[in-house]
């Protein structure tokens, strides 16, 4: 009975509390020479080897568009096959094969072209 009780008390006050010990969301500098946010800045020329970074991303767009084609290939096979040894639910599940990779294909070209762009921009 004491602890519904205690949990009915706690249920209404806890609120209070919390914004009260709740700390502000934004940091202010210390005069004593506390974290400067404002020195936080991206900068790939401090990165070491930051080539390194644009080879994996080159990587994995070869990677992608090379399972891309091979999803479209594989789907354009079993969409045409499919019919002829009267395996209808083949060729259906070739040509979602079909429509999945062609997704995947704008996927990995967009995503290239995003991340480009939003380098560009910093």
């Amino acid at each position: 009975m004491i602890v519904h009780w205690v949990a009915a008390v706690m249920t209404v006050r806890a609120p209070s509390v919390v914004a009260v010990l709740a700390p502000d969301p934004t940091p202010t500098p210390s005069p004593s020479g506390g974290f400067d946010f404002g020195r936080i800045s991206p900068d790939p020329a401090a990165v070491p080897r930051s080539d390194l970074f644009y080879k994996l991303a080159n990587a994995a767009l070869f990677l992608g568009v090379i399972s891309a084609v091979a999803g479209l290939a594989a789907g354009a096979i079993a969409f045409g096959i499919g019919p002829i040894f009267g395996a209808h639910i083949i060729s259906d599940r070739g040509k979602s094969m079909m429509w999945k990779a062609g997704l995947v294909a704008i996927v990995v070209g967009s995503a290239t072209s995003i991340i480009g762009f939003l380098l560009s921009e910093i």
